[in-house]
């Protein structure tokens, strides 16, 4: 409920005021699964294969797609847009593949507890991303916890794990994470430091800019299953930051 309350403060926001105001900078789009009808899923984190091909078509025509990559913070004095995926599903395979047709750049977030579970990616699934030179990795913890309602040996053992299990998978250093449910407290910031993760995304709301980049609270803006092509704009177009859970 709280995340849905964020989403239409954002978009009244974005109406009201935020359409006048300069936009340049970078905004994080967050996905989560193409095409399949996942048993848990009343919120509308799947969309389908047909909608996201749409969205792909317009992202890549109006505007510049950049990865999250060594690069990124050189990269924010003009208006773009990056690409995210979380948890690792399986029907990220057709994300890919699209991708890979029209030289989309992307990052994919991997909740390494779920690897080979029904409806999730396999080892040798995740072994085909770490080939492409479209996809950077990185973690989603093990088990997708709230991490802000977990004690610091948990919240460890969540980050430390995870990365370790990537890492071993793809044979490289992993780097990338992103905060499952949007949830972090200053444990988790301190731990994230300690494990050697450069860059994390969160689920608070905005721009990416020169003046407010915090490569540990990535700005993001998550699209559901009923955002059309309207609504999409208007999402990459919000520039209102909140803070996290």
């Amino acid at each position: 409920m709280i995340q849905i309350v964020k989403k239409i403060i954002a978009l009244f926001y974005y109406n009201l005021v935020g359409k006048y105001k300069d936009k340049t900078g970078n905004r994080v789009i967050l996905y989560h699964s193409i095409g399949t009808q996942l048993d848990f899923d009343t919120y509308g984190i799947s969309i389908s294969k047909e909608k996201f091909e749409e969205h792909i078509e317009f992202l890549r025509h109006e505007y510049e797609i950049i990865p999250i990559d060594k690069m990124y913070e050189h990269n924010l004095n003009r208006k773009t847009i990056a690409i995210t995926f979380d948890d690792g599903y399986k029907d990220n395979l057709y994300a890919l593949e699209l991708c890979e047709k029209y030289n989309i750049p992307f990052t994919l977030y991997i909740t390494t507890g779920f690897i080979g579970k029904k409806d999730y990616l396999t080892t040798e699934d995740i072994k085909r991303f770490s080939e492409s030179s479209f996809c950077i990795l990185g973690t989603h913890s093990v088990s997708h916890p709230h991490l802000d309602k977990l004690d610091y040996d948990t919240q460890y053992k969540e980050l430390s794990e995870s990365k370790r299990t990537l890492e071993n998978i793809i044979g490289k250093e992993v780097v990338h994470m992103s905060y499952p449910h949007g949830s972090y407290n200053m444990d988790t910031i301190e731990i994230i430091d300690k494990l050697g993760y450069n860059v994390v995304s969160s689920s608070n709301i905005g721009l990416n800019t020169v003046n407010n980049l915090n490569l540990k609270e990535l700005k993001r803006i998550e699209i559901i299953k009923s955002d059309n092509i309207r609504q999409l704009e208007k999402k990459s177009k919000v520039i209102m930051t909140f803070c996290h859970n």
